[in-house]
């Protein structure tokens, strides 16, 4: 049964999926109406920091190169890094283009710079990309609604501790994959968008 529950926790709080739920929150709900209209800077979101990741790890999946999309494997990262952090540097300056809602900009700034980071660490050691998928995106959403975001972050160690059962992750992994996703996220943010 605890199984069966971190397995479904695993998959409703995938990375990809918390990209768009907090995408989508952060474009809904921002003040402004100038720049680019919510529907363009949600479509661009969603598939900058999604659909064309999902589809890129589809693609490797059937051609072999990884062995599945959750990329459980440390040495085949790398390929599916790199493309998502082409993905996302591609969606940011699009997202500056359109002059979409700046946190909506910074969200995916730095989806760019912590898989980057991520893809460093990897090479010598598995982080989870599960708690920094979590925690980096309800980092993003408190600077946009403030504290009635905090009980939300009691879903981070529900994520955690789901990768840890699951045995895909050490409790050390998804303590740095947590720290990586709040500190990275909130420095990105107070330095470059607010």
């Amino acid at each position: 049964m605890k199984l069966l529950v971190s397995r479904i926790l695993s998959d409703v709080f995938n990375p990809l999926v918390n990209a768009v739920v907090a995408f989508l929150v952060i474009i809904a709900t921002d003040p402004n109406d100038h720049g680019a209209s919510k529907p363009l800077a949600a479509i661009v979101a969603v598939l900058f920091a999604a659909a064309l990741p999902l589809l890129a790890l589809l693609v490797m999946k059937q051609r072999g190169l990884i062995t599945n999309v959750n990329i459980d494997r440390r040495e085949q990262r790398t390929r599916p890094f790199i493309l998502g952090i082409l993905c996302y540097a591609v969606g940011f300056c699009f997202l500056k283009l359109f002059h979409a809602p700046r946190l909506a900009q910074g969200l995916m700034f730095c989806y760019a710079v912590n898989t980057a980071v991520i893809l460093a660490i990897t090479r010598y050691w598995k982080i989870s990309v599960h708690a920094t998928g979590i925690s980096g995106p309800l980092m993003a959403l408190y600077y946009q609604l403030g504290a009635v975001v905090l009980p939300y972050f009691s879903l981070i160690p529900l994520v955690c501790a789901s990768r840890v059962v699951m045995r895909k992750h050490t409790v050390g992994q998804v303590v740095a994959g947590t720290a990586l996703g709040l500190t990275a996220t909130a420095a990105q943010i107070n330095l470059l968008f607010r």
